[in-house]
């Protein structure tokens, strides 16, 4: 009996993994679309402000997500999410310009994509032995993120031979087979105990944690945004070079923290994981070279790569079964509150400042939070 649920385990596990690879091959083709806004004529402000808006409405989703996570399961908000989400990316087709058409779709978008996202994040919390927690959570961000490696490069090359419009076809088929494949993966929300407190705060981790995916979020959303518009960025190829480096040093530590290198588990390899993506930034804008694009984008996925399992280990063993939804949504949040600061925020202050100002200025911001959290964590 036990070789037999270790078994049904396995493939629960396998079938979720091969969901979030679908799944972010959708968000991957999306990193796309500042390009497509920056050559439909939008500048930065509007570049931002479609990002920023996408995120916002992640953003707000994310605890409505986790009560309903909770309280419907896990199937019936992914499989809504994943709908709508199609829905909203089709549109494109009938509303190609930034306008309040276009604008409320990327809300409705964001919105659908959060629901799917915490879902599957979930069901790995719900799937995962508690002590595994670290690299099961570890591999299943492995499936997540590999597309993010792969997919910019093919977008760009989609965009450029037949283009956006057939990258984003590509986009909801990507969405519409994920959910082909949900559709064998069973209800896996735990059963809510009578003595489960009424309470929902996320323990002594919670706030460290919650301001280290602030950080993320924040380094993630200057890097999908403003690094694919900026000057060292223009020559063709590099756009998608950047995000294969990124990318391959975010799934570079995923893997390995997967396969069970110990360190990378341990929360005092945070302070070196923030270090990275701050020092990474703060490069960006002293030369021009393909070489140095391909470093920043490296240092920032290492330092994303390493620091979000760790995050997400220490915060569920904070909350009870029963909460679960909440606490991934919650982390999720956190995550998208710093890619809203590093697009729409930065957005604006890019009209001013420049795009140099703009990795600097992000720069600091890194390090800043990074004693925050730390000292948080400390206390």
């Amino acid at each position: 009996m036990a070789d037999e649920r270790h078994a049904a385990l396995r493939a629960a596990l396998r079938r979720t993994n091969g969901v979030a690879f679908l799944f972010s091959t959708t968000t991957a083709l999306f990193l796309l679309l500042p390009v497509y806004l920056q050559q439909s004529g939008s500048s930065a402000a509007q570049i931002g402000l479609v990002a920023g808006l996408m995120r916002v409405s992640m953003l707000i989703a994310r605890p409505v997500a986790g009560r309903l996570l909770d309280r419907f399961g896990r199937r019936p908000v992914i499989v809504a999410g994943g709908t709508v989400a199609i829905a909203a990316i089709l549109s494109i087709f009938l509303f190609p310009n930034v306008g309040s058409v276009f604008l409320v779709f990327r809300v409705i978008q964001g919105a659908a994509t959060a629901l799917v996202d915490s879902g599957l994040g979930t069901i790995v919390a719900d799937l995962a032995p508690p002590l595994l927690r670290t690299r099961v959570f570890a591999f299943y961000t492995v499936w997540l993120t590999l597309p993010g490696g792969i997919m910019p490069a093919v977008g760009e090359a989609i965009a450029r031979h037949a283009g956006f419009f057939p990258l984003f076809g590509a986009a909801a088929l990507s969405l519409a087979a994920a959910l082909l494949v949900f559709r064998r993966l069973p209800e896996t929300m735990p059963a809510a105990p009578r003595d489960v407190a009424a309470a929902w705060g996320l323990g002594r981790a919670g706030a460290p944690v919650l301001v280290g995916g602030v950080i993320v979020g924040f380094v993630f959303g200057v890097a999908s945004v403003f690094v694919p518009v900026a000057p060292i960025a223009e020559a063709p190829g590099r756009v998608g070079g950047f995000f294969f480096a990124y990318f391959a040093g975010l799934f570079g530590m995923r893997l390995a923290n997967g396969i069970g290198v110990p360190w990378l588990a341990r929360p005092a390899v945070l302070v070196p994981a923030y270090a990275f993506m701050a020092v990474g930034l703060a490069i960006l804008p002293l030369g021009n070279s393909v070489l140095l694009l391909v470093a920043v984008g490296l240092a920032c996925g290492m330092g994303h790569g390493t620091i979000v399992p760790i995050l997400y280990s220490l915060l569920l063993f904070s909350v009870a079964k029963a909460h679960r939804g909440w606490a991934v949504a919650l982390l999720a949040a956190a995550f998208d509150t710093g890619t809203i600061l590093g697009t729409l925020g930065l957005g604006a202050a890019g009209e001013w400042i420049g795009y140099h100002g703009i990795f600097w200025l992000s720069a600091g911001i890194v390090a800043a939070g990074a004693s925050i959290s730390y000292l948080l964590g400390r206390r």
